[in-house]
């Protein structure tokens, strides 16, 4: 069994030594030769090019960052796979985006999948992932053994998109729990509390989240690159879900608030830092009463 992994950042990286350890073989591409070399240290083939490598892929996996390049990669496919093959778009993408690479990829007879992904850099790197798949329920029954060695949920959703709805409902969640936890630790400092002692509560007590888990013990100590989920690709994401969230005219004033929390992070702290750094822009905001 082969698969191909297109994009080797964070999340492809980890895709990729998921499936090595479970004996799949694994080619990608980057456009980055640090990644490709970076796959190569760990047992698998790089390539430099989307070309005929591809179309000897059982499954191919798409670990894209930008909007643009998923538009260049879904075109490609559409010019070199055969028909038949499955590919899994594994990225936060507006709906339209991903209607549009569906439709690219369709030119040659593959099949894509639209599967997102619930969880960080750290819990990739874990299989500790939840995939939301939708699709031809047969072409996710064909991925689902692959997608075992990369997660530990997947969830069936429906028709090709609804796997993005999940998504943003996910980021939804995300962002609103990231900014919890890094306000009840700024109360918790205020009153001049132990951060352990804090943590260890908050996680063992009603007000644990996983989020708070995960990110609490970056706040607490400012290790914030490497990021699990940076700035960058986060600011990408709320974006999606606040254009969708208005398009279905949706009330979500909790949103609302954390989205310019979020807004003054993409503007005070470097894109590659971890999302927990939003706990700097409450800090900052006393600094400056």
């Amino acid at each position: 069994m082969s698969v191909g992994i297109i994009g080797l950042g964070i999340m492809g990286t980890a895709y990729a030594d998921n499936l090595l350890r479970a004996g799949v073989a694994v080619s990608g591409f980057d456009p980055d030769t640090a990644a490709r070399d970076r796959l190569v240290e760990r047992g698998g083939v790089a390539h430099d090019a989307l070309d005929v490598w591809l179309t000897e892929c059982d499954l191919v996996i798409l670990s894209i960052a930008s909007t643009k390049a998923l538009a260049i990669v879904a075109e490609k496919l559409g010019e070199v796979l055969k028909p038949g093959q499955i590919v899994m778009e594994t990225g936060t993408f507006a709906m339209e985006d991903k209607l549009a690479a569906r439709d690219a990829v369709q030119k040659s007879g593959a099949i894509l999948l639209d599967t997102p992904v619930s969880g960080t850099g750290a819990q990739a790197a874990k299989a500790d992932l939840v995939i939301m798949a939708s699709g031809p329920s047969d072409a996710i029954a064909a991925a689902r053994p692959f997608m075992a060695h990369l997660c530990h949920t997947v969830i069936d959703a429906g028709p090709f998109g609804a796997g993005s709805k999940l998504k943003y409902v996910a980021n939804h969640a995300v962002a609103l729990h990231n900014c919890a936890a890094a306000e009840v630790l700024h109360y918790a400092d205020a009153l001049g509390l132990d951060r352990d002692t804090v943590y260890q509560m908050l996680s063992k007590g009603a007000g644990q989240s996983r989020m708070l888990d995960l990110r609490m013990p970056l706040m607490m100590s400012g290790a914030y690159v490497p990021a699990t989920a940076h700035m960058a690709m986060f600011e990408k994401d709320l974006a999606i879900i606040h254009a969708d969230i208005r398009e279905h005219d949706v009330t979500t004033p909790m949103f609302d608030a954390v989205l310019g929390m979020y807004d003054q992070a993409w503007t005070l702290l470097p894109k590659d830092h971890d999302t927990a750094a939003v706990f700097e822009v409450y800090r900052d905001a006393d600094k400056n009463v």
